[in-house]
This record gives C-alpha cells, structure tokens and sequence, in this order.
C-alpha cells in the first residue's frame, strides 16, 4: 500500500529534524561530535576567532605534529609584483570555511593523523635571501627529522628551493609541479642565484630532486629559455600546447609513469592557473590551466606517495574580493587529504587531530 500525502510529509519531516552538523555517515558524525567535544567548532566563521589553516590546532612541539601547515611569508626575491607575503593571512581566512570531510572521498584528515598550524616562520633577516633560505633549509631539516610532512603556503616560489633540501637532506625525491614558468633559469638574477627564476635548477643541483623523476605542467610563455635546463636534465616539461591535446588524463599517465611510486613533493605556483580565474600573484599568465582542471590534476594523485607539499605565489594585494585566496584554500584542502591519507599509509602512527 502507498504511502499518503500526509504520511509523505510526514517522513520528510521527520527527515528535517535534524541538528545543523549532523551527517547520515556514523564515522563523519562521531568525527563533528569529537570536534564539538574538543571546544573547535564544526563550521567556523572566517571572520571572527583564531585564524588557523583549516581550522587545525596550533602546536609548535615538533614530537606533537604529523602534518605541519605553515605559512611562509616570504618575498624579498620576487621579481615583478610584492604582496606575496600577505599570502598565508589569506589563505587562513579562506581555508577555515574548507574541510573538515572532503566532499567526494570523504576523507577526514584529521582522523588520519595529528594535523597542526605551526604559524608562520619568523624570519630572523626578511631582507636577506641568503639568510631566509638558510633559515628555511634548518626549519625543514627539524621537519624532515621529526616525520613531519608539510603543507606551506607562501611566499615567492624561491622558498620551495630550501624547503625541499630541509626535508630531503640530499637524497633527491620526484616533483609534481604546476606553473606557467620552468623556474629553471641558468645563471644570475638581479645578482643573486637563489631566485625565483631558479629554484628548481638550485634544488637539482643541491639533490634536493631528482630531476628525471619531475614533471612540469601548464609552463607558458615568454621565458621558453627557462625550459632548456629542465629538458637537458630530463626533467618532463608538458607546456599548455601540449597540455591542450593530451588532457588531464594523458598529464596523469605521465606523472605516474615518470614519478612512478618513490616519494615526491607537489608544487603549486598560483600562475599556473589562467589569470581569468586567479588573478591575484605576482606574474599572472593567460592561457593556463582552469580550475577544474587542477582539481583534476591534484586528485589524480591520489594513492601515491607524497611527502610534502606547497602553494606559493599568492598576492592578496591584486583580488580584493578574494577570489584567488578562496581556490588556493580549496586546492589547499584537497592537498591535505591527500598528504593525510599518503602519511597514514607509509608511516602507520595510528594518531589523530585533537584540540
């Protein structure tokens, strides 16, 4: 026998009663109730209380940390545009409304492990390249030796370079990098070596990568000199050209093929993406890479073995409504679950997030 019109409404009804957070998945439901337990709010307001990336504890006790994220708020090497250091504010504000469950795979990072914001570096000579490098290779070497993996958001790409010998300590890892630039310029810019046109070339030659385990995607432009080094290395270079007839789908035969199952380090410059969509870095490119496609790129990475990752390049100062620091946070996001998920898998410490 059918149901009636009432007894319809009244099933629908029943169905509304519900709280705010409140999810028919029991392991999700336990997760929001935890949280609400541990005095952290289940759907944060960006615009009022702490600000932390995606709303994870503060710590700065390495031994409490499985998963670092960490602002980097550095730019004294930028070439073109300032503002990049304003990056991390603004990827915290976005970021605290991204998570916790991830929408498709309903991962729950911090479920996973023990994620943190570890803040920002306090950088001792923020004018001084050499000194900010320096500082950065000691900060990740602390990383690499206590097991931390860590998701950074920046900052001027040079920082990338530092980050990755810290946590290599000279045994070269793959790289998935996403970039309208190569950033592997021979030589000197502006009189110094470590820039941003050179990061990758500087950890090639610091074996802080190895360079026939690296693809490079969405490279563009007019520094197509940049790109002579990557290729000579062995380096994959995919420019938009090439990208634009193998797809998302070739891209990720590729990275799987030349990245293979080792681990590897992703790297997001926010010009990768076409100007259309994210307008606000420092050297804006058009013709690049669309969101979704991005979004693509970074979940078919899922199931390999990533050991660290960061998103650079962020200028607040050139998207007052911030719409550039709204995508960062939610590729931010996808990048966490998938740091989460290669960190339970390869180092089984068996902890999770608590406030």
């Amino acid at each position: 026998m059918s149901e009636t019109t009432d007894q319809r409404w009244a099933r629908y009804e029943k169905i509304a009663a519900g709280q705010f957070m409140q999810s028919n998945d029991t392991r999700i439901q336990d997760f929001f109730e935890r949280m609400e337990r541990e005095g952290s709010a289940v759907f944060a307001d960006c615009y009022s209380g702490d600000m932390s990336f995606f709303n994870a504890p503060r710590r700065s006790d390495l031994a409490e940390i499985d998963i670092a994220c960490v602002g980097v708020p550095f730019e004294v090497s930028a070439p073109v545009r300032a503002g990049a250091r304003l990056g991390p504010r603004s990827f915290r504000e976005w970021s605290r409304v991204r998570g916790p469950v991830h929408d498709s795979w309903r991962t729950i990072p911090f479920d996973l492990c023990s994620v943190a914001d570890y803040g920002d570096i306090p950088f001792a000579s923020p004018h001084s390249i050499d000194a900010c490098v320096d500082q950065l290779k000691d900060i990740y070497g602390q990383f690499r030796e206590a097991g931390i993996a860590p998701l950074s958001v920046g900052g001027v790409h040079t920082l990338t370079h530092p980050i990755l010998a810290g946590l290599t300590g000279g045994k070269p890892v793959g790289m998935v990098h996403i970039d309208a630039h190569s950033d592997t310029s021979r030589g000197e810019f502006q009189g110094n070596r470590l820039s941003d046109c050179s990061v990758f070339l500087n950890a090639v030659l610091d074996r802080a990568i190895d360079p026939e385990r690296v693809v490079q995607i969405g490279i563009r432009g007019s520094l197509t000199h940049y790109w002579d080094f990557s290729r000579d290395v062995g380096m994959r270079v995919i420019p938009m050209d090439e990208f634009f007839e193998i797809g998302v789908p070739g891209t990720l035969a590729e990275i799987r093929r030349v990245v293979g199952d080792g681990p590897f380090y992703f790297t997001m410059d926010c010009d990768g993406i076409d100007a259309t969509f994210l307008p606000g870095t420092q050297l804006p490119e058009p013709f690049g890479l669309t969101t979704r496609e991005v979004l693509q790129i970074v979940r078919g990475l899922r199931g390999m073995n990533m050991m660290g990752a960061d998103i650079v390049e962020l200028c607040p100062p050139y998207d007052p409504n911030g719409i550039s620091a709204n995508i960062a946070a939610a590729i931010g996001f996808e990048l966490l679950c998938l740091l989460a998920e290669s960190y339970a898998t390869h180092h089984k410490k068996g902890r999770k997030t608590h406030w």
